[in-house]
């Protein structure tokens, strides 16, 4: 939550054009990605963990995907890692049509209400 509340602004503009990264942000024992980064980690990790939230500047819901840290480093260590700073990485991944994120969150937000 802290991640969120702190972070919300930086955190969603980096997800407002982006269709072929995955943005990671360490929270102890769980790697986390929102909105497009969280549908891409969903792909790779279909058991994930999602989770809603509501920030003030945005009317609907942001979604956030969690996976156990040890799972994600095993991914990494056989992928390309575009950037890595420890608490925050950033993963290539294949393209993302919009339909197929907006199709994801809609069923994202209806699973979890």
């Amino acid at each position: 939550m802290v991640l969120v509340q702190n972070h919300h602004a930086e955190i969603l503009g980096r997800e407002k054009n982006n269709d072929k990264f995955i943005h990671l942000y360490n929270t102890g024992t769980y790697w986390v990605a929102f909105e497009k980064s969280a549908c891409q980690l969903s792909r790779i990790f279909p058991k994930c963990g999602i989770f809603l939230f509501k920030v003030d500047d945005r009317p609907e819901y942001v979604v956030m995907a969690s996976v156990p840290c040890e799972e994600v480093d095993a991914y990494v260590r056989r992928h390309i890692v575009r950037c890595d700073e420890g608490d925050y990485k950033v993963l290539a991944v294949s393209g993302l049509q919009a339909r197929e994120y907006g199709r994801w969150h809609v069923e994202a937000v209806r699973t979890v209400l």
